[in-house]
């Protein structure tokens, strides 16, 4: 999977948007517009959902490192961060990480002899 068109770009927008809520209240005296990311301005829960969510971009924007057993680790991540954003924070936060972990789950279904260097050993061997 090339990290441009997979979900890379998904989870660079998350955290790019909840970096910017959870800093809306050092850059401005009112309330973030947002009414479904307000909840993020609260240090105790938008500062570690920004930097979990910066690691997992980092994560997915190097293809060298991704296999399909890390990708579906890294949904399975995704999910529980969906779960637990959409019951703390709001559904409408949520969603990028529910679209990450189902464009994840979708790549990772597809045959891909690049995530997966054993199917392609055994293609060449048999």
């Amino acid at each position: 999977m090339r990290p441009l068109n997979g979900s890379a770009p998904l989870a660079w927008i998350a955290a790019i948007g909840f970096f910017v809520a959870v800093s809306w209240p050092h850059f401005s005296v009112s309330e973030l517009p947002l009414m479904g990311l307000r909840n993020l301005t609260a240090p105790y829960v938008g500062w570690p959902l920004t930097a979990v969510t910066l690691i997992m971009a980092l994560f997915l924007s190097f293809p060298s490192i991704l296999s399909r057993d890390r990708l579906l680790i890294c949904a399975g991540f995704s999910f529980c961060l969906f779960l637990v954003v959409t019951f703390y924070v709001s559904p409408v936060a949520a969603l990028m990480l529910g679209f990450i972990a189902m464009n994840i789950i979708r790549e990772a279904v597809k045959p891909n002899p690049t995530l997966n260097t054993d199917a392609a050993r055994s293609r060449r061997a048999g």
